[in-house]
């Protein structure tokens, strides 16, 4: 099969809807085949195309789908590339590129709302008031003394793009910011939030909110576990936004329920859809109303998203251009 044949030929293994509803088609000059990752007549396409788009979220991508393809590229729709096998597709020569920061802004406002809702206990009020226990969902939480956003510490682990903007919110809410990051943070972007650079241990020991930034890696995964959370302050909130796997959810769910923290904001889980038997899904009663569940949707909002399918498509054309990609991760 001649080069020409391959060019502009595109699989992509998320629905065409999700492109047109926000406004975000593909480019005229692309041919696009819309797949889902077990159709049976994937492997038939992939032989006559060069390039695979493919969600940040969801299972695990088979290196299967590679073999006998003419696949030189891979654009994920989204931040994290642990769909992926990074190491096969660096030894097969299989670029792989992402879309940085353009979800900053909505995560970061996720986690604003998500703290000030946990922090309040608005939550509760939802299907109390419903079912006519207002004065005593009132009196709850009276009880529970309510805290403002104002002259808290927030810790902020990962200080990329979104961890960067978390703090810049957390920061105008008159919150003290500090951050910790595996790789040193850029003194000059933590001088702009008036950010304390510190360890891990003294993030937490010293954190009413401890927000999670960073991407599933070796290193990160079970970053928080059992010895981490005991370092916590009692009345802590954790956010995860970044990854399940970032999270031992067992500890997690240990933690919250004895009353070690006090609570957590969860929009990912280790498996997507979370599982019935999750352990932060079989907490008791009063342990689950101060956790806020979400379903990894952080990110997620009109104009994230379309600017997240525009770049995308602008990276494939540079990729058909030969010209040099935006993002590459491998």
């Amino acid at each position: 099969m001649s080069s020409i044949d391959l060019k502009e030929h595109i699989i992509c293994l998320r629905p065409e809807a999700d492109f047109i509803e926000f406004d975000a088609v593909a480019p005229a000059r692309f041919s696009v085949e819309y797949l889902k990752p077990d159709d049976f007549s994937l492997a038939r396409y992939l032989e006559k195309t060069r390039a695979l788009i493919i969600p940040a979220v969801g299972p695990k991508i088979s290196n299967e789908i590679f073999k006998n393809s003419n696949i030189e590229m891979v654009q994920v729709t989204g931040a994290g590339i642990d769909r992926l096998d990074s190491e096969y597709c660096r030894f097969n020569k299989i670029a792989v590129c992402n879309v940085q920061g353009v979800s900053a802004f909505a995560v970061a406002e996720y986690c604003i709302g998500s703290a000030i809702t946990l922090s309040r206990q608005l939550h509760l009020g939802n299907g109390a008031i419903k079912k006519g226990k207002y004065d005593s969902i009132r009196l709850k939480m009276l009880e529970k003394k309510m805290v403002s956003l104002k002259g808290q510490n927030v810790g902020i682990i990962g200080f990329g793009s979104i961890g960067r903007e978390t703090a810049r919110l957390f920061k105008m809410m008159g919150c003290e910011i500090l951050c910790f990051d595996l790789f040193p943070p850029d003194q000059k972007e933590t001088e702009k939030v008036g950010a304390t650079i510190c360890d891990l241990s003294s993030l937490l020991s010293q954190s009413d909110i401890v927000s999670l930034h960073v991407p599933l890696t070796t290193e990160t995964k079970g970053l928080i576990s059992k010895s981490e959370l005991k370092l916590m302050k009692k009345n802590a909130i954790l956010i995860n936004a970044a990854r399940g796997g970032v999270v031992k959810e067992f500890d997690l769910a240990s933690a919250i329920e004895s009353e070690q923290i006090n609570g957590a904001v969860v929009d990912v889980y280790s498996q997507e859809p979370a599982s019935s038997d999750n352990p932060l899904l079989n907490i008791s009663k009063d342990a689950m109303d101060r956790v806020l569940y979400s379903p990894h949707i952080a990110g997620i909002t009109k104009q994230s998203w379309t600017e997240l399918f525009r770049q995308s498509w602008s990276n494939l054309s540079l990729f058909f251009d030969n010209k040099p990609l935006n993002n590459r991760q491998i």
